[in-house]
C-alpha cells in the first residue's frame, strides 16, 4: 500500500525519512513515498508529487511547531484529504502535543503524538487495516514492540536538536476559545444537515422509474442542501477506496472516478478484473450497504460489472 509522507523543514524531513525506513517493518505491503528520497534527479518534482498524491491510499503529515502553518504542508494536507478522506490522513506530531496544534486545516484530523507509544500503535493499526494482506494483530504488536526503539530513539534526537524544544506553550484560554469555536461550527453543520434532510420531499417532489433501476422512489427537492450532497460524495469516495483495496490497491486499479456524487467507477488492469470477479460478492455487499454504485471497467474502458446490478 502506498503511503505519502509529507514534510516541510529540516526536522520534519528527518522524521519523514525515519518513518520511510521504519514503517515497512510493520507490514511489507507498505510502500512509503518521501519527496526528499524518492524523486530522482531530472524528474519534474511537482509532477511526481502530484502523481503520488493521487496514487496513495494513506497519508502522514510530519508536523512541527515551526511548520504547522507552512503553505506546503497545508497544500499537501488538503490534497491528501480530498483524495483519501479524513480517516486516512494523520498529522504526525514531532515536537508538540495535540493541544498545541493551533487553529488551521490540520486540526480537523485525528493527530498522533509521536512521543506517545500507544498513540503511534493506534496509527500503525490503522495503516495495517488498509493493507492487503494485513498482518495478524498479535504478530503486528510483537513487531511493533520489537522495533519501537528504532523509531523512538531517532525521533527523540530530532526533538532534542530542534529549536522548538523551548518554544512557548499555548495558553489554556486560547485552547478553550478554539474548542468553543469548533463546537459551534459543528453544531451549525449538524443543524444544517437536519434541516436539509427534514425538508426533502416538501416541495417539487418527483418520482420516476427506469427499466434498469431497482423499484424504489427517488425523491428530489429544491431545498436539498449542498452539505448533503457533499456528505454523499464523501461517502462514495470512501467506498471507492474500500473497493479499490478489495481488488488489490493501486497495482490493480489504475483509475478511480466519482460519477454524479453517488457512483464510483474503477478502471482495472487484467489482473484487477480477475480479482474483481473473485470478490464480486464483497463488492456487491459494499455497494448495497453504503448505497453507492460501483462500476468495474476493463483497461480499454469497457464496463465489466456494476454493483448493485442496475
Amino acid at each position: 500500500m502506498q503511503i505519502f509522507i509529507s514534510w516541510s523543514g529540516e526536522a520534519a524531513k528527518q522524521c519523514a525519512e525515519v518513518l520511510r525506513e521504519w514503517l515497512p517493518f510493520m507490514n511489507q505491503a507498505i510502500s512509503p513515498f518521501v519527496s526528499s528520497q524518492d524523486i530522482a534527479k531530472g524528474e519534474r518534482g511537482l509532477a511526481k508529487i502530484a502523481g503520488e498524491l493521487q496514487a496513495c491510499m494513506f497519508g502522514i503529515v510530519c508536523v512541527t511547531r515551526e511548520n504547522q502553518h507552512a503553505p506546503w504542508i497545508n497544500f499537501e494536507s488538503g490534497a491528501l484529504s480530498r483524495e483519501l478522506g479524513e480517516s486516512s490522513l494523520i498529522p504526525f506530531l514531532v515536537d508538540m502535543q495535540v493541544k498545541d496544534l493551533s487553529s488551521g486545516p490540520l486540526t480537523q484530523f485525528q493527530a498522533t503524538d509521536s512521543s506517545h507509544k500507544e498513540d503511534v500503535w493506534a496509527m500503525v493499526k490503522s495503516i495495517n487495516g488498509k493493507c492487503e494482506p494485513q498482518v495478524e494483530s498479535e504478530r503486528l504488536r510483537t513487531m511493533f514492540d520489537r522495533f519501537w526503539d528504532d523509531l523512538a530513539t531517532p525521533l527523540s534526537s530530532i526533538r532534542d536538536a530542534g529549536p522548538s524544544a523551548g518554544a512557548p506553550q499555548r495558553e489554556v484560554s486560547d485552547i478553550l476559545d478554539e474548542l468553543v469555536k469548533l463546537a459551534r461550527e459543528q453544531h451549525a453543520r449538524i443543524s444544517s444537515l437536519e434541516k436539509s434532510i427534514g425538508s426533502v420531499g416538501v416541495t417539487n417532489n418527483t418520482s420516476h422509474y427506469t427499466i434498469n433501476e431497482p423499484k424504489e422512489v427517488r425523491i428530489t427537492s429544491d431545498a436539498e442542501d449542498s452539505a448533503v450532497k457533499a456528505a454523499r460524495a464523501e461517502r462514495a469516495k470512501r467506498v471507492g477506496g474500500m473497493a479499490r483495496e478489495l481488488i488489490g490497491g493501486v497495482s490493480r486499479v489504475t483509475k478511480a472516478m466519482l460519477v454524479g456524487g453517488t457512483h464510483v467507477q474503477l478502471t482495472c488492469t487484467e489482473d484487477g478484473i480477475v480479482r474483481a470477479r473473485e470478490v464480486s460478492n464483497e463488492l456487491s455487499n459494499l455497494a448495497v450497504d453504503y448505497r453507492v454504485g460501483i462500476s468495474i471497467c476493463r483497461p480499454d474502458g469497457a464496463k465489466e460489472a456494476t454493483y448493485p446490478p442496475f
